[in-house]
């Protein structure tokens, strides 16, 4: 094969290779990083009470309390010790749980648990320290008799499973009939609980070689599209390596000048390939260290697109699915009613929203609205009519949402989220949330929209969509459902998908009736809608595509369809969208991985594909390729360069997820593919998280582990702004 060499001849790889593997690490050029300061890790050290709040000195923190089968119990913490008055022990043992989540087991570490305990009146507790998640089995476990007379109670177990950083500490005071007296009626005390490793044992910390320092987008690139790989460094001046599947140098090049990477916490410097485009596989080497192997190839989404929106088919809610792992029966076809119970309404069908069950009308709007915005740009006439067959069963339960005044249900769930089981196998009652304006205007959005898409031969609804679209419009002007923030009835426990506005979803809703019905009053209430946005920097718009702020998507279709809108409108969102950008490009200027997000939250890689939107944009408003460039840069992102050198999407690349919080991956023990997880997130919001990178930088704040919730579910809304970045970006 011909080698390329960029800037200089290969002359003394040898030599060269040598000196880099010396120096790489040693090196040190750069300032430094303040890390976190999170003290000694204790978890390791033999002796010492993992419990933080053991002692109960800081009241309820890492403790907590769950109920089942009608247990119930109130708890009060003062002089150093719980106090757990039990009025009613439910119909199991876990009917009255108390737990501590905030230790960590390791694999081979021998402990003692220990804690003392008495009780007003005899009293069965099951304690045990188990998986916190899935089939919840227990680690270690002792079922005793708690009495008025005070006693120190120890179990002694040797961790033989992998692993656990976040498993849960519980007492279980439920129904305990051969130990409870009174029918568990009792007040236990609880008070210096510990546990401590009692043996010496070595912190496993998973890496993967050279790919965390040289890291690529591990799907490919296609010959013509810009390359780059990015590359932790200790200093400038550095060369790499472009490697066939036989180890053969291709081309040759010099690293970028390096990145100061506060999300990160290291310096990043660009390998910039893009002069070689050669078709075929391979990786890129800057000294001992090399990347993930990766493909040039004319298209290298080709299979991922094809997967990503597969995820929908297999997401189907009330019908039959086929497939060999993943397949069910029809699920949810229960009857859906409201919480009194005095009326049935069909809610058969949509997708299931998430890593759970349920159904949400408002993230569906989204979902539904990228994938219809990709059709344009999809590869041929089948596959389009496949993802437009794909959308249809979605708008067919959302029409099914819509009540008789217009106004649309919020949601369909189950009261409680279900075990880690399939969806046929969630067979309690379902129901139905109240209407919300945020529902309604997102519902008259979606199906405004699609009635553009369901005008051929092949459909006969068009009609059928507009007419509910404006129905739910004439609804919110009619006063029929002002807004309130949505809140889940006392007995729910499942998603809320709650708002502080409504504005920018009647925008939105506004904005597409006006391109959909080719209609300038609504093009007009557009307009006002948005002289009534919020203006304090908290609230102030960003021109978003998220379900919680859809105004990006009204920008869209005023900025593709000008006619049917005020000039000034036009202008200002025009205005807006360029302002976001070079938001954008300033942040990207900061970071390493040309990320353009300056902080990460829950769905953190959703927020990077919405920007990629935002981005291209942009570059219709200005004709810029730099904004394209900027928005390929974060699909390189989510694809594998980033910091965790990780392929967001499972089921692509030579390091996905494997543990996705996605209910039939865990029940079948694999990931499904083609799902794309939320990704790092800084704000820590679930336990597993808090408990395994609290001390990480930014964009590693991230766990694959099903029981991070918050870095690692996936979802609708997730999956769809990369299929549609694929279609926009790369045609």
């Amino acid at each position: 094969m011909k080698k390329f060499s960029a800037g200089g001849k290969v002359t003394a790889v040898t030599a060269l290779l040598t000196v880099l593997s010396l120096s790489f690490l040693s090196c040190s050029n750069f300032k430094p990083f303040d890390r976190k300061d999170t003290g000694p890790k204790i978890y390791l050290m033999t002796g010492v009470n993992q419990f933080e709040n053991g002692d109960f000195s800081m009241g309820d923190t890492h403790w907590g309390t769950y109920f089942q089968q009608g247990g119930s119990c109130e708890v009060n913490y003062s002089g150093n010790q719980a106090k757990i008055e039990i009025k009613r022990t439910g119909g199991a043992e876990y009917g009255v749980q108390f737990f501590y989540d905030g230790i960590r087991l390791y694999h081979d570490g021998q402990y003692t648990f220990a804690f003392t305990a008495s009780s007003s009146a005899p009293k069965g507790c099951e304690a045990r320290i188990q998986l916190n998640g899935g089939d919840y089995h227990a680690y270690a476990i002792d079922v005793v008799q708690f009495t008025p007379e005070e006693k120190r109670y120890e179990i002694n177990f040797t961790m033989t499973e992998d692993s656990d950083v976040a498993p849960r500490v519980a007492f279980n005071l439920g129904k305990i009939p051969e130990y409870d007296q009174n029918d568990g009626k009792c007040t236990v005390i609880i008070k210096d609980v510990s546990l401590v490793l009692n043996n010496t044992i070595a912190e496993a910390e998973k890496g993967n070689g050279g790919a965390d320092v040289v890291r690529v987008n591990q799907v490919g690139f296609a010959p013509d599209e810009k390359k780059i790989a990015y590359v932790k460094v200790q200093k400038n001046g550095l060369k790499f390596q472009l490697l066939d599947q036989n180890k053969n140098v291709v081309y040759e090049g010099k690293l970028g000048k390096a990145v100061r990477d506060e999300m990160a916490w290291e310096y990043v410097a660009p390998a910039d390939f893009s002069q070689f485009n050669e078709p075929g596989t391979y990786t890129v080497r800057v000294g001992d260290s090399e990347s993930f192997p990766f493909k040039i190839t004319p298209s290298p989404y080709k299979d991922l697109m094809a997967d990503l929106l597969r995820y929908y088919y297999l997401a189907r809610c009330g019908t039959e699915v086929k497939d060999d792992v993943f397949g069910h029966p029809a699920c949810h076809t229960q009857p859906s009613t409201n919480m009194s119970r005095t009326y049935e309404k069909d809610t058969l069908g949509g997708w299931h929203d998430a890593g759970d069950y349920g159904r949400y009308v408002v993230p569906a709007a989204k979902a539904v609205v990228d994938l219809l915005l990709s059709s344009s740009g999809y590869e041929n006439s089948g596959s389009v009519m496949k993802l437009l067959d794909e959308v249809m069963y979605e708008l067919e339960w959302m029409l099914k949402m819509q009540k008789e005044d217009g106004t649309v249900i919020h949601k369909v769930t189950c009261s409680k989220f279900p075990p880690f089981q399939m969806p046929e196998e969630e067979q309690k009652n379902l129901y139905l949330s109240e209407t919300t304006r945020t529902a309604t205007a997102d519902f008259a959005g979606a199906l405004a929209f699609a009635s553009l898409f369901y005008e051929s031969d092949d459909y006969d609804i068009k009609e059928v969509m507009l007419d509910a679209a404006v129905k739910a419009w004439n609804s919110m002007q009619n006063g029929g459902i002002p807004f309130k923030k949505f809140k889940n009835a006392a007995s729910i426990d499942t998603g809320e998908y709650t708002d502080n506005s409504s504005i920018d979803e009647e925008y939105f809703a506004a904005a597409a009736l006006a391109v959909s019905c080719k209609n300038k009053e609504y093009g007009k209430a557009a307009w006002t809608l948005r002289q009534q946005a919020p203006s304090d920097p908290e609230h102030a718009w960003q021109e978003q595509f998220g379900w919680e702020q859809m105004e990006g998507y009204g920008d869209f279709f005023i900025i593709m369809n000008p006619e049917y809108f005020p000039e000034e409108l036009v202008a200002q969102v025009k205005k807006a969208v360029i302002d976001a950008a070079k938001k954008y490009q300033a942040n990207a200027k900061k970071s390493g991985f040309r990320q353009a997000q300056a902080k990460v939250g829950w769905g953190s890689n959703m927020e990077a594909m919405n920007i990629t939107i935002l981005l291209y944009l942009a570059a219709q408003i200005e004709k810029n390729p730099a904004y394209l460039e900027l928005a390929k840069n974060q699909v390189d992102y989510v694809l594998g360069a980033n910091p965790m050198s990780r392929c967001y999407v499972t089921g692509y690349g030579s390091n996905p997820p494997q543990h996705p919080h996605h209910r039939p991956s865990i029940a079948k023990n694999q990931p499904q593919p083609g799902m794309l997880v939320g990704g790092p997130d800084q704000e820590l919001e679930d336990e597993f998280a808090v408990n395994l990178v609290s001390d990480k930088p930014p964009l590693q704040c991230y766990v694959d582990n099903y029981q991070s919730f918050s870095t690692n579910e996936v979802t609708i809304y997730w999956n769809s702004p990369l299929f549609l970045a694929l279609n926009l970006l790369y045609k």
